[in-house]
């Protein structure tokens, strides 16, 4: 599990952090400087990335903004948007954005948003498994499949600060803004991203944000990273009233840093740390009723390699979900549920209404005269479960394996955490060459997230693994968006270039395709009214829960251990914390004081 530093490290870090203020008379005293614990550490900055984890979609929103945000009521509110206005006989919708300004004081604009959709996202290049938020928007399938190039894209900067999007015909436009709602549709500055594509978002020196917050410091070696507010949020840099939209001056969180205590509820208690994202397995159970508790639009999956000889039999894959018990699995982790299906029940309501069923069956008998006719032989009892090496992961793991074991499989467990590529930095030319063990040359080597290395690979068609362990984003509560992903052509992943062909789909990251399911998602696209749409989602989801190319196991939750010192931490609709308008009771007492 998670460690952190200790307090006379945390206190050192604290007294190390400078506040660079725009005003020209600087406050003597900013705000509350928090200290919290934010979950595990996330290596990649991106908003518009591939997810592989619940808590990096978390961490986003504390950093980004998109157009719009999701109350806890589900209804859509002003982000970077000032107020839209809609014209239906144009099929338009007219956005002004109000003045906000990047971490670097630059003020954002409407082109960062058309060149974040139209050149990240919908590249047909870049698989980006957030694409389907967007094809809503005239010509954005045509633009991601490369039939058009990104300048067809019906969302335009019609001002500095005016956007205006054209959505396609048959299209639910409140639907479509509430997509806009999802952090994945953050917008990018082209000037920061397209000279160093590969890591921008990993690298300090090249990471800005238009969120509450700015990352102040990062320090990968001790896993520590500092949040300060961004001045310019939702106003003037040079505003006098710096605390209105972000009332702390920072988060400084700790993270994973191996041989120091482990951070448990006595330390929310000693108001050592104020508020805690993670905790251990037994920590969480003993004290789950002091826990803030919200459903997570992500569900924890088992991805098969459907390329791997056993694995193409659906059948097999069909036994090795039904073996599992996902009640005892969700008791094991103590914040989870039981995945009932695919779609959690935020997103299942958009097409089951508000009576979700449990489309998910446990059948160990099945399960066993399914392998019994499936006659495999030895060597193909045999497959490795790769997952994250944290203590959750591992549990899940633990049972999950105990179960195929009684199907007469030989599991491995193989637990990644992170990898060093090396990538080139257009800034150091050939001068700053760098040659790997496999006499590949790049400038510079940047750590990733190794489930998200294989995941990216994987979307490329590179699978390398059996079985992958990894949160499932849903980005939205649209079932199409999550159902979308796992098509063969309209998942995300783009499309394959040959030097003879006009490119070929790529499919989604588990190899699978199936005719049935792509036609019943194509017609949720098509379809003319709501019902219809329904309708061909949940015929949809049926086929995907029958075939199993993915098994869900859990609906996961974030929660939070938040000390009684902290008040107005907000939910989102999304299923985020907001922190920006958090507040702390005495936080004078805690500030660090300099000599």
């Amino acid at each position: 599990m998670k460690k952190i530093i200790s307090l006379l490290l945390s206190t050192v870090m604290i007294l190390g952090v400078l506040f660079s203020l725009a005003s020209c008379d600087e406050p003597t005293d900013p705000g509350a400087e928090i200290s919290v614990y934010l979950g595990e550490e996330v290596f990649d900055f991106d908003p518009t990335d591939y997810y592989v984890n619940d808590n990096a979609e978390q961490v986003m929103t504390l950093l980004f903004e998109p157009l719009f945000y999701l109350n806890d009521k589900g209804e859509l509110c002003n982000g970077v948007a000032e107020e839209y206005e809609v014209d239906e006989a144009e099929r338009t919708i007219k956005i002004t954005l109000r003045q906000t300004y990047w971490s670097d004081e630059v003020r954002v604009k409407a082109a960062d948003f058309v060149y974040a959709w139209s050149e990240v996202i919908l590249s047909p290049n870049k698989p980006n498994a957030a694409a389907p938020l967007l094809y809503d928007i005239e010509n954005a399938v045509a633009v991601k499949s490369g039939d058009m190039t990104y300048s067809n894209l019906a969302a335009i900067a019609t001002g500095t600060y005016e956007l205006t999007i054209t959505y396609r015909m048959g299209a639910d436009y409140n639907q479509l803004l509430k997509n806009l709602a999802s952090i994945a549709t953050a917008p990018l500055r082209q000037e920061i991203v397209s000279p160093n594509p590969t890591y921008w978002s990993k690298d300090i020196s090249t990471i800005v944000t238009n969120g509450p917050f700015k990352i102040e410091t990062l320090d990968r070696d001790l896993g520590v990273f500092t949040l300060a507010r961004n001045l310019g949020f939702h106003q003037s840099s040079s505003a006098e009233n710096y605390t209105e939209h972000v009332t702390p001056a920072s988060l400084i969180n700790f993270n994973t840093v191996e041989g120091n205590k482990t951070l448990t509820y006595a330390d929310i208690q000693n108001k050592t740390v104020f508020y805690m994202a993670d905790a251990t397995l037994a920590d969480r159970a003993a004290n789950k009723a002091n826990a803030k508790v919200v459903d997570d639009l992500s569900t924890y999956t088992y991805v098969f390699n459907t390329e791997k000889g056993i694995f193409a039999d659906k059948n097999v894959r069909r036994a090795l979900s039904l073996a599992l018990d996902r009640n005892a699995i969700a008791s094991a982790i103590t914040f989870g549920k039981a995945a009932t299906g695919f779609l959690p029940d935020a997103v299942a309501t958009s097409i089951y209404g508000s009576n979700v069923s449990n489309r998910l069956n446990a059948n160990m008998a099945e399960a066993k005269s399914l392998i019994e006719a499936a006659n495999l032989s030895p060597s193909d009892m045999e497959f490795t479960l790769t997952i994250n090496n944290d203590e959750q992961s591992v549990a899940i793991a633990n049972l999950a394996v105990a179960a195929w074991e009684q199907l007469g499989f030989t599991v491995y467990i193989e637990k990644v955490s992170t990898v060093s590529n090396l990538v080139f930095d257009p800034n150091l030319g050939d001068q700053g060459a760098i040659e790997d063990e496999n006499g590949n040359y790049g400038n510079r080597y940047i750590t990733d997230s190794a489930i998200q290395y294989l995941v990216k690979e994987a979307s490329y068609g590179n699978r390398q693994f059996d079985v992958i362990a990894v949160d499932w984003q849903m980005y939205s509560t649209d079932a199409f968006v999550a159902l979308a992903s796992l098509t063969s052509s309209m998942n995300g992943n783009g499309t394959d270039y040959t030097e003879n062909s006009q490119g070929v789909a790529r499919t989604g990251i588990s190899g699978w395709s199936n005719v049935n399911y792509d036609a019943y998602v194509l017609s949720a696209y098509k379809a003319q009214t709501k019902a219809e749409r329904q309708a061909a989602l949940k015929e949809a989801e049926k086929i995907l829960l029958d075939s199993c190319p993915v098994i869900p196991v859990v609906f996961n939750q974030n929660f939070a251990f938040i000390s009684s010192e902290l008040s107005s931490v907000n939910v989102s609709g999304l299923g985020n914390f907001a922190l920006n308008k958090v507040n702390q009771n005495n936080y004078h007492q805690y500030l660090s004081t300099e000599d």
